[in-house]
């Protein structure tokens, strides 16, 4: 026997070994890519109700908006119809205007009434 023959065994049982470590290697890495095949399908079936109750809320939280802003609506309503009956009401000042010719009614009534509760006063008195 050669010191290349020598060397050749060598190299045969270096390449054998070699050989059996990268296939007890790739087995390894075939194990744990399966763990992490499987932790993901847990992940995705753990997230999918989640993703269904997550719409069920979203399509609830939508709902509740949608009625808030109706309410919002018909509260913003009645503010405008309550905004106008108070400027109707504010528009009776023109009864006070100088120029206005009811001035003059309104005050002869006031003093017609205030005669009459005078004389009722006296009257009750006696």
């Amino acid at each position: 026997m050669t010191v290349i023959d020598v060397l050749l065994i060598i190299l045969i049982i270096s390449a054998t070994a070699l050989c059996i470590y990268v296939i007890i290697y790739l087995g390894k890495l075939n194990r744990q890519i399966d763990a992490l095949q499987n932790n993901v399908k847990q992940i995705v079936d753990n997230t999918v109700p989640l993703l269904n109750n997550l719409n069920e809320v979203t399509s609830r939280a939508n709902r509740i908006v949608t009625e808030a802003e109706n309410y919002w609506d018909e509260i913003d309503r009645s503010i405008k119809k309550l905004k106008e009956k108070a400027s109707d009401l504010t528009s009776l000042s023109r009864f006070r205007d100088e120029e206005n010719p009811t001035k003059d009614l309104i005050r002869n009534l006031r003093a017609l009434f205030k005669g009459v509760s005078s004389f009722w006063r006296e009257y009750n008195r006696k």
